[in-house]
């Protein structure tokens, strides 16, 4: 039994994660166990947390502060974090020690390369990208679709299962990655769609949403509690 610790950010006075994260980790066959990102020492509480589970996945959210990455604000930034961008930072310098596989969604993926010494895109319009986000605010997160290719032999090739397309919520995109990552799926417009590394996955897109229309989607969560062994075919 695989315990699959999901990082879950906060939203004013409430903790804030999509059912949907939880769904597909049951799916995927692992054991969801919800840590907050509320943990405002660093005493060591947070890794013992950590140390009860398996696996670790970052779940889709607000925007990185810009410090992090050494940038300054250069658009208007949406739910800002500071202590879910620490924590989540720290879970992440938890995982690569006892190395522990680790998925990122979304927000999840761009955390990935700022941890590794990359940047991103502040705002992918204003960088001259098309829309990656669905101007009538669907929060289904499935409604924008646009194709994705990745590098032959990559694991994202191999999570995608044959998928040429995805569905898109996000106006914040990775700009670089640093050592071990590297990029391996963009989208037709040359938007980072997925990075990887040793024991380290992060996809853009958002395939929580859409596991249960088409099953492929489920792969990426497969591939966090099982690896590669028992994917859906």
């Amino acid at each position: 039994m695989t315990i699959v610790a999901v990082l879950v950010g906060r939203s004013d006075a409430s903790l804030s994660l999509h059912q949907n994260y939880i769904d597909a980790v049951l799916a995927a066959g692992g054991t969801p166990l919800m840590v907050p990102t509320s943990f405002t020492e660093d005493d060591g509480r947070l890794e013992r947390a950590l140390g009860a589970t398996d696996v670790l996945l970052l779940a889709g959210g607000g925007d990185i502060q810009p410090a992090i990455y050494g940038a300054e604000p250069a658009t208007t930034l949406d739910q800002v974090d500071p202590l879910r961008d620490e924590v989540e930072m720290r879970a992440l310098a938890w995982a690569r020690n006892a190395q522990r596989r680790v998925l990122g969604i979304c927000r999840g993926a761009q955390m990935l390369a700022v941890a590794s010494g990359g940047t991103l895109v502040q705002d992918l319009p204003a960088a001259g990208f098309g829309p990656h986000v669905d101007v009538r605010h669907d929060r289904t997160y499935a409604g924008l679709r646009h194709v994705v290719k990745a590098d032959p032999g990559s694991l994202a090739e191999r999570v995608l299962g044959g998928l040429a397309e995805v569905n898109s919520q996000h106006h914040q995109a990775v700009c670089d990655v640093g050592a071990p990552l590297v990029v391996t799926a963009w989208s037709a417009d040359g938007v980072v769609e997925a990075l990887e590394g040793p024991n380290v996955l992060g996809v853009q897109w958002h395939p929580e949403v859409v596991w249960s229309q088409d099953r492929r989607h489920l792969r990426p969560f497969q591939w966090l509690v099982s690896g590669e062994a028992e994917w859906e075919q």
